[in-house]
């Protein structure tokens, strides 16, 4: 086998270094346009939940949300780290994303994986992640598949000693990296399969590694200590019972199917629809790992594989909608394997000079093509714009639901409505409206989600009517256009569902006038 791919006893620390300088330059360079990007939805909703957070407004308790907590602590980060900006949590995001392909150079050693494999990596995993598109970007699907890469990092650190405290802490290190990542996304819970590697790959081959009882233990006291903290922070803030009471809420969604939900094949693929000969060399890997496994009984790298695909898909296929970035999961365990054809295939050379070579090109020929390189491209041309942001907002297309043009421009018309001490409640799904006019969302329900819901029982109803009748917002924004049956599973828009909350229309006829209106969007203010 060629030097450049030999196991790690044989390579030198050094070329290790270059790989993980590599990994450290690569992924900005791949990714650096994602920084220009915009708000989707689910940015907007989640930074403006920050938002409020950073001026005293508890998320669950006076803010309404139903994602996970660390979901709101990672824009609240950004926003503390970056500022108030789009741009921010782009920046924490691209962070994330580098030390994660520096992770996978880490654990692609750990499993005595060649070089070939240190800089390929990187390469597919800043190729399929930045050939999405800006929504899947900064989700929580995302960074909780990176965590997972910190805990299998963990995992293979600790199993390479027998025994003693250094193994210990390190399983609880990886347990609090699951426990982080289950508090961004609960579906990730699966990950905490990888545990079992050892165990596993000792029954069908060879591997250098020992399950231990203790390590299970130690893993889930990891994971248990990091949401004992989080229980015990939300009921220092008195955020536990609101938190408690709208995940009973959101019960009611669990088990809903769409008309459109993809075949199992299919979401194996999602991932890298957009970039298929990508998943091409991804399945080779996967044939590569299997092969070794045959000819050497070398095991470890293909039940990794194996069960960190599994728990990537599951995490996916539970939440039942078929977006492709609820399968990011699968992505560090795609590049992965994708680092694992590449180095096998160089492997078949018998010069190392050649396979460096065949490295360097397939690299290449596999970046120029992919989409992740026509936005670079349009990256550059953007940031050599006055306002690079604007470019990519232009750029954005709007949908039946959803127009972010239309956004910030509305957004611009509140703000020249809108004096010291003005307050803003919208009646919509753009919560993103808030962040962007610099006023948090003072009245508990940032957005309609919760009253468009066809399982709806009626419970916000009341509260949200006493808010507002005991400080009427300065301005409130009704929109239209903006129905999502697919996560409503109700076809109506927020300005259609109005009707069916006659005290709220009543409130709203009785104490404003309409001041602006636009395509998706009406400003009342309040008749003083």
């Amino acid at each position: 086998m060629a030097k450049m791919t030999s196991s790690e006893d044989a390579a030198p620390q050094r070329s290790w270094w270059m790989a993980r300088v590599f990994a450290l330059i690569i992924v900005p360079l791949i990714g650096a346009y994602s920084l220009l990007e915009p708000f989707g939805r689910d940015q907007g909703i989640h930074a403006t939940i920050a938002y409020a957070l950073d001026n005293g407004l508890v998320t669950y308790r006076d803010v309404f949300n139903i994602k996970p907590p660390l979901t709101t602590a990672v824009h609240w980060l950004s926003q503390v780290l970056f500022g108030h900006s789009m741009m921010a949590i782009r920046e924490l995001d691209l962070i994330f994303a580098t030390l994660t392909a520096l992770g996978l150079v880490e654990i692609g050693r750990l499993l005595r994986r060649g070089l070939a494999f240190g800089f390929a990596a990187p390469v597919g995993f800043a190729l399929i992640y930045y050939s999405y598109g800006f929504w899947a970007h900064a989700q929580t699907d995302g960074w909780a598949a990176f965590l997972v890469v910190a805990a299998l990092w963990m995992m293979l650190l600790g199993w390479r000693r027998s025994k003693g405290r250094v193994r210990l802490w390190l399983m609880i290190g990886s347990g609090v990296a699951l426990g982080l990542a289950f508090g961004l996304k609960y579906t990730i819970g699966g990950a905490g399969v990888l545990i079992f590697a050892p165990l596993i790959a000792g029954l069908i081959g060879q591997t250098h590694t020992r399950f231990l009882l203790r390590d299970l233990l130690a893993c889930v006291l990891g994971g248990l200590a990091v949401l004992a903290l989080i229980i015990a922070v939300m009921v220092a803030f008195g955020a536990l019972d609101p938190f408690l009471e709208i995940q009973s809420f959101i019960v009611g969604y669990v088990g809903y199917v769409p008309k459109n939900k993809p075949g199992l094949l299919y979401e194996f693929l999602l991932i890298g629809m957009s970039s298929p000969y990508l998943i091409a060399t991804v399945a080779v890997g996967l044939i590569a790992a299997a092969l070794e496994w045959a000819a050497t009984r070398r095991s470890l790298s293909l039940v990794v594989a194996l069960l960190w695909v599994l728990a990537g898909w599951v995490s996916g296929h539970v939440q039942g909608k078929g977006a492709s970035y609820h399968f990011l999961p699968m992505l560090p365990v795609y590049a992965l394997l994708f680092g694992i054809a590449i180095e096998a295939i160089a492997g078949l050379l018998r010069k190392p000079a050649h396979s460096r070579a065949f490295v360097m090109l397939a690299l290449i020929a596999l970046y120029l093509p992919s989409h992740a390189a026509k936005l670079d491209k349009y990256g550059l041309i953007a940031f050599g714009q006055p306002d690079p942001a604007k470019v990519f907002i232009a750029a954005t297309p709007s949908s039946s639901d959803f127009d972010l043009a239309a956004i910030v421009a509305f957004a611009d018309v509140v703000k020249a409505h809108r004096k010291p001490g003005d307050t803003l409640f919208l009646w919509g799904y753009s919560t993103m409206l808030y962040f962007l006019a610099d006023e948090p969302p003072r009245y508990r329900y940032p957005y309609s989600w919760p009253f468009m819901v066809n399982y709806y029982d009626g419970r916000y109803t009341q509260d949200l009517l006493n808010r507002l009748r005991a400080n009427p917002p300065t301005q409130f924004v009704l929109q239209s256009r903006d129905a999502t049956p697919w996560v409503t599973q109700n076809p109506k828009s927020s300005d259609e569902m109005l009707a069916e909350y006659p005290a709220l229309t009543e409130f709203l006829a009785q104490n404003y006038h309409l001041v602006a209106k636009q395509a998706r969007f009406a400003l009342y203010e309040r008749n003083d």
